[in-house]
């Protein structure tokens, strides 16, 4: 009789160890997901790009403004609206992002023409603790008029009341006039309702 005690104990504690473990693999996919209805923004310090130009071979500072505007949240996943503007004219860039992130804060991006849907880059990153707020350290080059633009920085998260918010580091506007200009970010669909 002990014996099967014994055993109905061990059973149970095997199970109750598997269930806590189930819960915190599957907690550890959703370490990330306050990210969803977040704002990143580049700092000032972090407003410099290079241009590589084609044609003469020559590499040129350049200057601009990215947000972005973070829509959803599944499982390591996000999805959101990214909004570029650069250089002293401003011409507006739209794109889609699906995003990767990982317990370990390791991201890995793509983002898309927001119009046709073309691939634009691949940007790589890092969540990284800096002055006990979250950072996205974020680095990328892609295809640009006649040559290549390459960028990195520190994003910052950007909330409705910090200075920031309302007038975004060398475009001197608020987080919502420079999306407005693009389409919302899209969400992740689930129609099966998979549940992790």
């Amino acid at each position: 009789m002990k014996l099967k005690k014994t055993i109905y104990l061990i059973s149970g504690l095997v199970i109750a160890v598997g269930l806590i473990a189930g819960v915190a693999k599957a907690a550890a996919y959703n370490k990330w997901s306050w990210l969803k209805g977040t704002y990143w923004i580049v700092p000032p310090t972090g407003i410099y790009s290079v241009y590589h130009i084609e044609r003469d071979n020559s590499f040129v500072v350049t200057r601009g403004q990215t947000v972005f505007s973070i829509t959803d949240y599944f499982n390591g996943y996000f999805t959101g609206s990214v909004v570029v503007k650069i250089t002293e004219t401003q011409v507006t860039s739209c794109q889609f992002v699906l995003g990767q992130v990982t317990p370990e804060g390791k991201v890995f991006m793509t983002m898309y023409n927001a119009t046709t849907g073309a691939v634009n880059n691949y940007p790589i990153g890092n969540m990284v603790l800096k002055d006990d707020q979250w950072t996205m350290v974020n680095q990328m080059t892609s295809p640009a008029q006649g040559g290549t633009i390459s960028h990195w920085a520190y994003m910052v998260q950007s909330k409705q009341g910090d200075a920031s918010y309302e007038h975004l580091p060398f475009v001197n506007e608020s987080i919502p006039n420079f999306l407005s200009s693009c389409p919302p970010g899209p969400m992740i669909s689930n129609p099966l309702n998979l549940t992790p």
